[in-house]
């Protein structure tokens, strides 16, 4: 069974924030709520514990996993250097509900990109996201379920279906039941590409890319 620690996402207290860290630090998988889910998560510069979500999913890495970041400058350990206007425009657009695919920087593992050139990162608004990454890094978070099966909304399933192989659950209360995934929008082309629409307006990304 893996440990259960109650955490509020919108206030969370130092001593889950520094268990999950240790726990992420050792290569354990964390299950906790992110801005729109829960998610199983690993720290990005671990492909070990990477591979370990995809073992506890069921799942090929040929999708990736979106990594979070908790400050704007966690990018240059994530991707390839950005222009400066693209800088300009993240600044206006994070954080937020929203997930860019961006150019892959040399070192990120194929297990979080897919195989391919772009990596998936969000800045998310919620307080426990950025306190975690903060202070582990940036983490791989991908939603809690099997393929096929919906999005677990509570600890107490996610520990029933995934429990043995997890290091750690933060227990945040029922989520995502309602709430709407992030939007993905694939940014490494000279215009935005939707590729799944969510909470995030994509017409406020469009608008950021043509300066508008």
């Amino acid at each position: 069974m893996a440990e259960i620690l109650p955490v509020r996402p919108d206030a969370p207290d130092e001593t889950a924030v520094r268990r999950a860290d240790a726990a992420l630090r050792e290569g354990e998988v964390v299950a906790l709520p992110t801005d729109t889910i829960y998610g199983l998560c690993a720290r990005a510069e671990d492909a070990k514990a990477a591979e370990k979500i995809y073992e506890i999913k069921g799942r090929g890495a040929e999708k990736g996993a979106p990594i979070l970041i908790g400050r704007l400058d966690q990018l240059s350990l994530l991707t390839r250097p950005l222009h400066e206007n693209i800088w300009e425009k993240l600044y206006l657009l994070w954080p937020g509900p929203l997930t860019l695919i961006l150019p892959a920087g040399e070192n990120i593992s194929p297990l979080l990109t897919g195989g391919g050139g772009g990596v998936a990162v969000r800045y998310p608004e919620q307080a426990l996201c950025q306190a975690l990454a903060r202070a582990a890094g940036p983490f791989a978070a991908t939603s809690a379920n099997a393929p096929g099966e919906a999005p677990l909304t509570g600890a107490a399933a996610i520990e029933e279906r995934f429990g043995g192989a997890l290091g750690l659950i933060l227990d945040g209360g029922i989520l995502g039941e309602k709430a709407a995934p992030s939007t993905v929008v694939d940014v490494l082309g000279e215009t935005p590409n939707l590729i799944r629409e969510g909470a995030y307006p994509f017409g406020v990304v469009v608008k950021a890319w043509e300066g508008v």
